[in-house]
C-alpha cells in the first residue's frame, strides 16, 4: 500500500493532499537498504493540477494542485492478517518549493501516524489479534461483528487496530495543525465484502476537508498506475510477447504478473 496525500496498480499506501526516516527520491523494491523499511520506502511522488470540472473553471492562479506521496510497495489488499500501515516512528513530509528557487521549504506538509488498539465493545473489552473483524453470518459478540460501516462511532466497531493521523503546515517558523477538531482515520485495506459490507462507500468517508484552509486528504490503500512484469524481468529479462518480442508463444500465467 503505498501511502500518500491525496487520491493515489500493484497497490501501496497512498497518502493524498489537494492543496490551493527522510526519503528523497522514488524507488520500486530495487534500493537494498530502504527496502527494509518498506513503510518508509518512497515509491512515487506525484503532483499535478487538480482536474475536476470545478477546478479547471477556475482561474489559472485559483486552481488547486493534488500531491500524492506513496510508500511500502507491492500490497496485495487481502494480505492479513496485519494488512498494510503506515509507521508511527516516520515523519511524512511534502516539502513544496512554490517561489521557483529550487528549495523545496516554503511549504512544508508534515503527516504523523498513531496506531490504536481498540478492545472489542469498547474500554475494558477484550483485544482482538486481528485488526478488522466483521462478518454478519456470525451473531455472536452482541452483534459487533456485523460489518465495519464507519471509520469512527457507530459501525466502526470492528476496526480493532486503527491508525489516526495528523496533518501540520509548516511556512518558515510558523506551524499550523490542520483538521482541528477532527479525527483523521486512515482507511483500512480491503479485507473483502463480509468485512467490508461497502468498501467504496467506507473509503470515501476518509477524505476530509480542512474548514479553513479547504485543503483535502486522504490517507489509505489504493491501486497505483505503476505496472511492471516483475516476475519476468527478474527472470533475468526473459520478457514476453511485448517490448521485444521475445518467447512469442510463452503462456501469460507462467509468472505472478504484480
Amino acid at each position: 500500500m503505498n501511502h500518500a496525500t491525496r487520491f493515489v496498480a500493484p497497490l501501496l499506501a497512498s497518502l493524498a493532499l489537494a492543496w490551493g526516516a527522510c526519503a528523497n527520491a522514488a524507488s520500486h523494491r530495487e534500493a537494498p537498504l530502504i527496502a527494509l523499511d518498506p513503510a518508509a520506502d518512497t515509491t512515487d511522488v506525484y503532483a499535478f493540477v487538480s482536474y475536476d470540472a470545478a477546478n479547471l473553471q477556475r482561474a489559472a492562479a485559483d486552481r488547486k494542485v493534488t500531491f500524492i506521496v506513496n510508500v511500502n510497495p507491492g500490497q496485495d489488499p487481502s494480505d492479513g492478517p496485519n494488512y498494510f500501515n503506515f509507521d508511527d516512528d516516520v515523519l511524512y513530509t511534502i516539502n513544496i518549493d512554490n517561489n521557483r528557487d529550487g528549495v523545496a521549504n516554503d511549504v512544508v506538509y508534515e503527516v504523523r501516524f498513531t496506531t490504536q488498539n481498540r478492545p472489542i465493545g469498547g474500554p475494558g473489552g477484550l483485544t482482538s489479534p486481528v485488526p478488522y473483524l466483521g462478518n454478519p453470518h456470525i451473531t455472536a459478540l452482541g452483534g459487533l461483528l456485523q460489518g465495519i460501516t464507519a471509520l469512527d462511532g457507530p459501525g466502526s466497531e470492528g476496526l480493532t487496530r486503527r491508525q489516526t493521523y495528523t496533518v501540520t503546515e509548516v511556512r518558515g517558523a510558523v506551524r499550523t495543525p490542520l483538521f482541528t477538531g477532527s479525527t483523521l482515520v486512515a482507511v483500512p485495506s480491503n479485507a473483502g465484502p463480509s468485512t467490508f459490507p461497502n468498501y467504496r462507500a467506507l473509503a470515501a468517508q476518509g477524505i476530509y476537508t480542512d474548514a479553513a484552509t479547504n485543503i483535502r486528504v486522504f490517507a489509505g490503500q489504493r491501486a497505483e498506475t505503476f505496472y511492471i512484469d516483475l516476475g519476468a524481468v527478474f527472470d533475468t529479462l526473459k520478457l514476453r510477447r511485448y517490448l521485444p518480442l521475445m518467447h512469442e508463444n510463452l503462456p501469460v500465467h507462467e509468472w505472478p504478473v504484480v
